[in-house]
């Protein structure tokens, strides 16, 4: 009796299963023909210095960074490693997408450190894109990234978009990348101006440390190999986010309310403790803060428990200070709500 196997309909059905499984068989993360091909950016170059508000300009850090993530990327196996730019010269964002174009790249990483206008931001954050499966791939890239950062010791910021006035990414390299249909994301690694994060700025050692972590990062993203055998991410799952069916927008409200409430006060050893209540709907809590003269100036900003809407705060507080404080709450975005003004003693 002959076998079905041999039948030029079984052979066509078969096929067409076949055909099937690899048209819709979809997945949000990214599986690059091999070699995979990756684009490193070294933020700013040339006239563009990036932040200066250390002795060191920016661009010398995000260059640093890139060369040692590229050199620790090279002891993987299946990928193939290019930067945008190797000398300090001015490239435009197009420019740099068009090269990773050129050179068929499967993701895009644009290195940067970060200042903020009051000084008061410290922490690791990433960009990526707003929409459709270059926001999948870009979230579950940025996710790696800041398991490392994470194990740094760094402040988790978070993974965020930020849309244009038009309606499309604000972020040039993000918007000029996904013309070509590049998956891309900003790396935020700390910020510079602030005491928490500099310490990651002193030594050449932090630095590599930042470009292995990242080259760790995109590898076990891609399920890369160590070439001598001592890292096999060949079953590694990295978090696999939907894709969205319009643009994920950045959060643009502030918490919904904080309200803070005095639980115990000692005037005599000048602290006191509150229970402080916030709701944020769109992103979620991240820091808080407090005044003792009516907002004029505000303390450190002190990481929020994202998981919750209510901390247990202690203050200490100056024998001379005002009888009244106020808390404030910020959202991922660093939105803040103010709370009701409440009694020390």
């Amino acid at each position: 009796m002959s076998s079905n196997h041999s039948n030029p309909q079984y052979a066509v059905g078969l096929f067409c299963v076949i055909l099937f499984i690899l048209l819709y068989s979809t997945s949000d993360i990214l599986y690059a023909s091999e070699p995979v091909i990756i684009v490193i950016d070294p933020g700013h170059g040339g006239e563009n210095l990036g932040t200066t508000y250390l002795p060191i300009a920016e661009k010398y850090y995000n260059m640093k960074v890139a060369l040692y993530m590229k050199e620790r990327l090279e002891d993987y196996e299946n990928v193939v490693v290019y930067l945008t730019h190797t000398q300090d010269i001015d490239m435009s964002l197009k420019e740099r997408a068009e090269y990773a174009d050129s050179v068929g790249a499967d993701f895009l990483f644009s290195l940067h450190f970060n200042q903020s206008i009051e000084h008061n931001i410290y922490g690791a954050e990433v960009w990526i894109p707003s929409e459709g499966i270059l926001y999948s791939q870009g979230y579950g890239m940025a996710n790696e990234m800041l398991k490392e950062f994470d194990e740094m010791g760094l402040f988790n910021r978070g993974i965020k978009t930020r849309l244009g006035k038009n309606g499309d990414d604000y972020y040039g390299i993000i918007r000029n990348c996904a013309s070509f249909g590049i998956p891309s994301i900003i790396v935020e690694h700390c910020h510079v101006d602030h005491p928490n994060d500099i310490t990651f700025l002193e030594s050449e050692k932090t630095l590599q440390e930042f470009g292995y972590r990242n080259a760790d990062a995109i590898a076990r993203y891609f399920g890369l190999s160590a070439k001598d055998g001592s890292i096999d991410n060949s079953d590694y799952a990295p978090l696999a986010v939907p894709t969205p069916s319009t643009r994920v927008s950045q959060d643009y409200t502030k918490p919904v309310y904080t309200q803070a409430e005095l639980i115990v006060s000692d005037r005599f050893r000048h602290y006191a403790t509150f229970q402080i209540s916030s709701l944020e709907q769109e992103s979620y809590l991240q820091y808080y803060s407090y005044s003792l003269d009516d907002g004029l100036t505000w303390s450190t900003y002190y990481p929020w428990d994202r998981k919750a809407n209510n901390m247990t705060i202690l203050v200490k507080y100056g024998c001379n200070q005002p009888k009244k404080i106020i808390f404030q709450v910020f959202n991922q975005y660093d939105l803040g709500s103010i709370s009701n003004p409440v009694m020390l003693y």
